[in-house]
């Protein structure tokens, strides 16, 4: 599989199933700004708090192939392994689909994931051991800790300004590398500077246009 990064924000997306397992996967789609569908015979208190709090949509009833013409994304997460597998076969041919009881019948996988302000860590052991991912989702929560929000969110501000000097592609490339050092990830005083010496550069370097 190739990993990818999608936008999932005001796109449609189905889930087929009304327990606890849809629930978990909406929560993390909550996040994208995702339109959720649910499909199930019947809800459980979890999705029915999360659709009325979120104004997504409960359809109480089998699933129909016709559900999913309009989905982005395929979340098939009934009860019983038999329809996952007969819609992820069909579904597959077209669109993106997960099958959460058996990850190989979709083409769709859900990532570990550890988000720090723009940063954003993905990981999966691809179905082959959901306790290795979980281990693994657990250290890089560690390494990567709060103080990455701060300075992914340094520098984004930092590469804008940077982009906006009329200096040479090798000087852009030279600022961008100084402020990978880790003392700038843990010096918020040293990141307000830097900024502030950038944003002095490109007032000066308009007024000399002018």
């Amino acid at each position: 599989m190739q990993p990818l990064v999608i936008d999932l924000s005001n796109k449609a997306i189905v889930i087929a199933g009304g327990g606890k397992i849809a629930a978990r996967k909406a929560k993390v789609l909550l996040e994208q700004g995702a339109n959720i569908t649910f499909i199930a015979p019947a809800f459980s208190n979890e999705v029915l708090k999360l659709a009325q709090q979120n104004h997504f949509q409960c359809i109480e009833r089998e699933i129909e192939l016709a559900d999913f013409e309009d989905a982005f994304l395929c979340i098939l997460a009934t009860n019983n392994r038999a329809i996952n597998n007969h819609f992820g076969e069909i579904l597959t041919q077209q669109k993106l689909v997960c099958v959460v009881d058996e990850l190989t019948d979709g083409n769709t996988i859900f990532p570990a994931t550890v988000t720090r302000g723009h940063l954003q860590v993905a990981v999966t052991s691809n179905g082959s051991s959901p306790k290795l991912t979980r281990a693994l989702k657990q250290q890089l929560s560690k390494q990567f800790d709060e103080s990455w929000t701060e300075y992914t969110a340094f520098l984004a501000e930092y590469r804008q300004l940077v982009k906006k000097l009329p200096i040479s592609k090798i000087e852009k490339n030279d600022y961008l590398q100084e402020v990978l050092a880790d003392e700038f990830r843990v010096n918020n005083k040293q990141q307000r500077e830097s900024l502030e010496a950038l944003h002095i550069a490109a007032v000066r370097s308009t007024e000399g246009k002018i």
